[in-house]
């Protein structure tokens, strides 16, 4: 008898010590059982598929663009032992180490063939959050939502979109032929950022260029094709294709600052997914968000050996919210786009590609810039990290996710600028109360522990403390929260 591949959220705490065991030291043979896991970027067949139907259809639709938003074409296998990137595990502690709570929990959706537990450490340990069954059930686009803006982020009908499609998939096939290689793959992507840097935008005498959004957007899924192959030629000791691609990756970040930040796995306690170019030339920092399912963080949810651990919540249905689809809730719910202007950045968004382009800012992270002098962290500092939270209080927006890395010191002028807003969320109509106003703001607090170091956290605590407990000082930053917020 076949057994029918199933789909579930999972949670799986790597924290335990048979996973710790088995993850460390990594093999160079993958030897987990193998699973399906939700890849940030459609698969290569189902591209050509979505291709072939576009230049196949005579009156091509929004819905025809967005199939190709469908999760199931995203699908990729994967052993357990390969779920946590290995270079992490270089980290002494990175599985175990406990954040107040905070730690290391495997959480996403997953494919697998009945039974979850078959005698794998980390399937054995997996909590089936939410059960799907046959069928990913997901939510994306909204056809509307992207016919309306259609004109207004590519400047561009259905018909031309369709064409720039099929025809930048034309280019592609031209540089890379049937069987890609690694120099042909980095020189495909040199051409790409070319081409928008030179605003040619493979543009011909007969032919309209593409529009920058798509060519970014391509770029992009190109840059997470050639890491993706990185990260397994790490994780297999094949040091002849990691090294030459980490010195190709390495060469173009200290040229022109071309960088991607690719975090391909949601593990609560550590990271959350993420897929970030950085490119300082075209001067923007395009962001996709990761397939990643409607969901809170509890705090505290269990008690294990007599310490609390923070796990995932299902929220709504608990369905998959695909890049597109996170895109939709941004500009229904209108959240990002308000406090953009708020604090004045010029930030775009296609629904049409699931993408966030913010302009590039120039400076180091807080993080980078506290790590490098601790002196840096001083109360004024701080003061622009709560004025962040208030700003967000003020708008009805709960944004739970405060990382130091989120913050850049703005060069030249030294402001302080938060640059992911991915957790935000509407307030609901019971949290507006005084004591989750309260919470709320003592949650910035927890920016503390992205430092990993406790001097640094006691320093944050100390400064958190300090600030809420001067009436005068919260009193001011509010006023300047609310003349920002009517902005």
């Amino acid at each position: 008898m076949i057994k029918k591949r199933q789909f579930a959220i999972v949670g799986i705490p790597l924290s335990r010590p048979e996973i710790v065991d088995f993850l460390v030291p990594p093999q160079p043979k993958a030897r987990g059982s193998k699973i399906t896991i939700v890849g940030q970027r459609p698969s290569p067949t189902t591209e050509a598929k979505w291709i072939k139907h576009l230049a196949e259809t005579a009156v091509p639709t929004v819905e025809d663009l967005l199939q190709i938003d469908d999760p199931h074409g995203h699908l990729v296998e994967r052993a357990t032992d390969r779920l946590v990137p290995v270079e992490f595990l270089a980290e002494p502690d990175f599985l175990t180490r406990d954040l107040g709570g905070w730690v290391s929990n495997y959480f996403g959706t997953i494919g697998y063939e009945p039974p979850l537990a078959n005698g794998d450490p980390l399937l054995n340990r997996a909590e089936i959050l939410r059960d799907f069954g046959s069928q990913i059930r997901f939510f994306g686009a909204d056809p509307h939502q992207v016919a309306k803006r259609l004109e207004e982020e590519t400047g561009m009908g259905i018909e031309a979109i369709v064409q720039a499609f099929c025809r930048l998939h034309t280019i592609r096939q031209h540089h890379l032929g049937q069987r890609p290689t690694l120099p042909t793959h980095m020189a495909y992507i040199d051409r790409l950022y070319t081409e928008i840097a030179e605003e040619c935008s493979f543009a011909a005498k007969d032919q309209p260029a593409i529009p920058n959004h798509i060519l970014l957007d391509e770029l992009l899924g190109q840059l997470v094709i050639l890491e993706l192959l990185r990260r397994t030629a790490v994780a297999d000791q094949n040091h002849s294709v990691s090294d030459v691609i980490a010195a190709w990756q390495e060469t173009h970040k200290q040229a022109s600052g071309l960088q991607l930040l690719l975090k391909g796995e949601y593990i609560i306690g550590r990271h959350r997914r993420s897929t970030i170019l950085i490119a300082p030339e075209l001067g923007v920092v395009v962001k996709q968000p990761a397939p990643e399912p409607f969901h809170e963080i509890e705090l505290g949810a269990r008690m294990v050996n007599g310490r609390p651990e923070n796990w995932p919540v299902m929220t709504e249905d608990g369905a998959l919210v695909t890049a597109r689809g996170r895109l939709r809730l941004i500009l229904e719910e209108n959240l990002v786009p308000r406090i953009s202007r708020a604090f004045g950045y010029n930030t775009q968004f296609s629904s049409l590609l699931g993408l966030t382009i913010e302009p590039f800012i120039q400076g180091d992270t807080v993080l980078e810039a506290v790590w490098g002098n601790a002196a840096r962290l001083t109360p004024a500092l701080y003061e622009e990290i709560v004025l962040h939270q208030l700003v967000c209080e003020q708008l009805g927006i709960e944004n739970g996710d405060w990382h130091a890395a989120n913050f850049i010191v703005r060069q030249p002028d030294g402001a302080i600028v938060h640059v992911d807003w991915g957790a935000a969320r509407p307030l609901r109509p019971d949290e507006r109360t005084p004591g989750g106003e309260s919470a709320r703001l003592h949650q910035v607090r927890n920016i503390a522990f992205s430092f990993k170091h406790p001097p640094l956290v006691a320093r944050v605590e100390q400064l958190h403390d300090a600030l809420t407990r001067d009436d005068g000082r919260v009193a001011a930053l509010q006023t300047r929260a609310q003349e920002l917020s009517k902005k």
